[in-house]
């Protein structure tokens, strides 16, 4: 994986309707489960870190990116260990392709999306 500082998300489209059960597929410890009018989402612990695992519930599971970032402060990059440790679990359940970057909020529920990576079976992180 290469090394982008600045890299707050991690994104993918997971087809499976409950992001409780990514949550503990990647070994997070789940702590609350809620929903809206337009965003589902799962706090749990991660690496020693709460992360926001979020996805709108206006389409189904696979037309829309789940998005994993730090829930304490969203704009925080997500240390490196646990970006590591977070990519491989994804890997370990089957998610390709596995984009990281930065999600920046233009307006309303829309977001303009900044990879830094994309990363894929093919073409697996570069250690850094």
């Amino acid at each position: 994986m290469e090394s982008h500082e600045s890299s707050t998300d991690v994104w993918f489209r997971w087809h499976h309707p409950s992001l409780e059960e990514l949550a503990t597929a990647i070994g997070a410890r789940v702590d609350n489960v809620d929903e809206e009018n337009h965003w589902e989402w799962v706090i749990a612990d991660f690496a020693g870190i709460q992360i926001d695992i979020t996805r709108t519930h206006t389409v189904a599971p696979q037309d829309t990116d789940t998005r994993i970032f730090p829930y304490a402060d969203p704009l925080s990059p997500f240390p490196r260990p646990a970006l590591r440790q977070l990519v491989a679990g994804l890997q370990r359940i089957g998610i390709d392709p596995i984009h990281v970057g930065e999600w920046v909020y233009l307006r309303g529920n829309e977001f303009d999306k900044v990879v830094h990576e994309t990363i894929t079976a093919e073409a697996p992180p570069t250690p850094s």
